[in-house]
């Protein structure tokens, strides 16, 4: 009878396998960061592009596109518990769109919906919906242009303005599909589940720095800590969606000349995206 021996294996051999493991986990991680990214931005310009609909929805039902609201310090503004219109509506675009977003329970209800995080309202590369010091945040923001985000005067060049000024399709001269209306906001990444001083007052604020970006300040990948500045967690640039609706990326390469020409309506401007 012939026995026969089994070779055991030896501590290099096993070496040799972890490593290779090892290195394919290497190969294959980027790879899979990658399609998650791909996925993330691809939501992200899906949440924009929700939101412009909306935009329009809107202009269809009332005439003229959302406002900014007017003072991030006051609550939205209802009558006899009827969420207010126009100029008497103090909260901004991300109140008042909320009736075009399948979200109209929730502007109907004071005593819940500035806590209530939209998850529209953010971009899945950074966070997932979160509310801090029982006000739900936001990833997006509206565009003006020189001065229109921190003075109380404007000018407001864009197509969301402060109140009590409005804004329907007929003013904006340069075509809906050349204006930037909503893109993203950047952020410093060490602060995203925390919120910061910029980012605080929430997707139901009126006019401020969490819900308006000023395109004179250009944009760049998350972190610092500059407030009303475009950006995004993305590799290449932000998301951004357009007066007709339609969502396109804006690369961190565009100045701030560029942005700015992007984000007015009527100054007879028109950039070309790369």
């Amino acid at each position: 009878m012939t026995t026969k021996s089994r070779r055991a294996t030896t501590l290099v051999e096993l070496l040799v396998v972890v490593a290779i493991v090892a290195l394919l986990i290497g190969l294959l991680l980027p790879a899979v960061q990658k399609v998650r990214e791909a996925a993330a931005r691809l939501k992200c310009a899906n949440n924009l592009k929700q939101i412009g609909l909306a935009a329009l929805a809107h202009h269809e039902q009332y005439d003229r596109f959302p406002t900014g609201g007017t003072t991030w310090s006051a609550p939205p503004t209802y009558y006899y518990g009827v969420p207010a219109f126009g100029a008497g509506q103090n909260a901004g675009w991300g109140f008042q769109l909320l009736p075009f977003i399948d979200q109209g329970n929730l502007q109907r209800d004071p005593l819940h919906v500035v806590g209530t995080p939209v998850p529209l309202y953010f971009c899945p590369s950074r966070r997932a919906p979160l509310a801090r010091a029982g006000r739900a945040l936001i990833d997006y923001a509206s565009a003006t242009g020189t001065g229109g985000g921190v003075s109380e005067s404007g000018p407001y060049y864009g197509i969301v303005v402060r109140n009590p000024y409005r804004v329907n399709a007929a003013d904006v001269s340069d075509g809906l599909s050349n204006t930037l209306v909503i893109g993203e906001k950047r952020l410093n990444p060490a602060q995203y589940l925390t919120g910061c001083w910029y980012d605080d007052t929430g997707a139901m604020a009126g006019w401020d720095n969490d819900i308006v970006c000023i395109t004179t300040l250009g944009l760049a990948r998350d972190g610092g800590d500059t407030a009303y500045q475009f950006g995004s967690a993305h590799p290449n640039g932000m998301n951004a969606v357009f007066g007709d609706g339609s969502v396109r990326p804006i690369s961190y390469a565009t100045s701030a000349a560029t942005l700015t020409t992007l984000g007015d309506r009527r100054d007879g401007g028109i950039a070309i995206l790369d």
